[in-house]
């Protein structure tokens, strides 16, 4: 899941571009009370933990319903065993621990990533919200939103997530913004890195499969 550390590092530049120009457009602060409990205070394996989900979704049993509310479940497993796996082991901001390790993602002098978490919409898209900042100037605290479709199809045994909107706080970012950006980037360089499933940034896609070997 290493492509949720290159999203977060790619998107972060663009909001850092963006703050000496729309500081105020950008502004907004968001919750703790938002995370998943559920997920943060789970104490046994988390790759085990998604296994069974995945098992839970693939069973042609499972309701529509409940393979969405299923998915959301899965992808914040994924998500916090990702950034506990890539970026930060001690990251767990409903603990005890008060530290910087403990309460961001990633921090330093420049700016933090504080939060990241996914909820379906009444769509049943997949939003994933990225809360961060900048304490120097011009400081700001603002959010990511990352809208994925979401198609759970058993014919293939696959969870395909593909972009369809990007927004920092209310400002909506193009995907042709997107796609400048990463003409600076090498995006094969970036697909090889994932170890999991397969992203497409052509098409910013991300394939999960339902079976894992």
């Amino acid at each position: 899941m290493k492509k949720l550390v290159i999203f977060i590092v790619i998107i972060f530049l663009v909001v850092l571009i963006g703050t000496n120009v729309l500081k105020s457009t950008f502004n907004v602060e968001t919750e703790k009370s938002a995370l998943p409990t559920t997920v943060y205070e789970y104490d046994g394996d988390l790759v085990l933990l998604t296994q069974q989900y995945l098992i839970e979704i693939a069973n042609p049993t499972t309701t529509e319903d409940d393979k969405y509310s299923l998915t959301e479940q899965f992808l914040n497993v994924m998500l916090l065993d990702s950034i506990q796996t890539n970026l930060n082991e001690e990251y767990n901001p409903l603990s005890d621990c008060e530290t910087d390790s403990c309460q961001y993602i990633a921090s330093d002098n420049k700016g933090y990533i504080e939060y990241a978490f996914i909820e379906l919409n009444e769509d049943n898209q997949a939003v994933l919200t990225i809360s961060l900042g900048r304490n120097q100037y011009p400081d700001i605290e603002t959010a990511i939103y990352m809208i994925f479709d979401v198609d759970i199809s058993l014919v293939e045994m696959s969870m395909i997530l593909t972009l369809d909107q990007m927004y920092i706080n209310e400002t909506e970012i193009k995907k042709d913004h997107l796609d400048r950006l990463f003409n600076y980037l090498n995006k094969n360089d970036i697909e090889a890195m994932i170890t999991e499933g397969t992203l497409d940034l052509g098409e910013y896609t991300y394939t999960v499969p339902l079976i894992t070997e």
